[in-house]
């Protein structure tokens, strides 16, 4: 299973404070790659540009939260919110704003991880679709399943864990497979591993 891209969030600001209207003016003024358009849009959107030509976007707020997404690992999530705030602050400096000292990141932690796998033979998704609804009367943890080949080619459920969040699965006939809903690594691998891998090794499309 290969994570694709990740969504992260973060503070800048300690606490509850946010930006003052016109130092959240000169972000979107000052900033490189950066665009506002507050009549569609209340966040300034800055994207950051990497040497594979993919692009992290992060939506900053005024009350000081960004959100990035694209993150191409968690791994990479930390460097990416630093060059966020290099950039922020190089803004202040140019427009001579004060509290440049505070700002830093803050709280950044990964909301959501996509991974996905390429299973090297086709998959009998419809008996993978009914042996799922068999095992949803025994395990309370897999809570919605979908398989309508006329309006989506994938079969689609989701899972629950220990802590009530939800993992979201679409297994293709062609034996593509995304995952999405998970907050590390270690438990995209252990889903995987444990779970997802030995279940579609059980229904190859013959």
């Amino acid at each position: 299973m290969n994570i694709e891209n990740c969504t992260c969030v973060f503070k800048i600001l300690p606490g509850v404070q946010r930006f003052k209207i016109e130092n959240f003016h000169q972000i979107a003024r000052n900033g490189i790659n950066t665009e506002y358009n507050p009549q569609r849009f209340h966040a300034i959107i800055m994207r950051i540009r990497h040497k594979n030509y993919k692009t992290t976007a992060a939506l900053i707020f005024q009350s000081s939260k960004v959100v990035l997404t694209g993150v191409p690992s968690p791994e990479d999530a930390r460097k990416i919110a630093w060059r966020i705030t290099k950039s922020i602050k190089s803004s202040y400096k140019a427009a001579k704003c004060e509290d440049m000292y505070e700002i830093c990141v803050r709280h950044l932690r990964v909301t959501n991880i996509v991974g996905s796998y390429r299973q090297p033979n086709r998959l009998a998704i419809e008996n993978i679709y009914g042996h799922l609804k068999q095992q949803r009367l025994i395990q309370k943890d897999i809570c919605q399943i979908f398989y309508e080949p006329s309006i989506f080619p994938a079969l689609r459920f989701k899972m629950k864990n220990k802590e009530e969040k939800e993992t979201a699965y679409l297994i293709y006939i062609s034996g593509r497979i995304i995952m999405t809903g998970l907050t590390s690594k270690t438990q995209m691998d252990n889903l995987f591993d444990n779970f997802l891998l030995p279940l579609v090794k059980k229904f190859p499309r013959l």
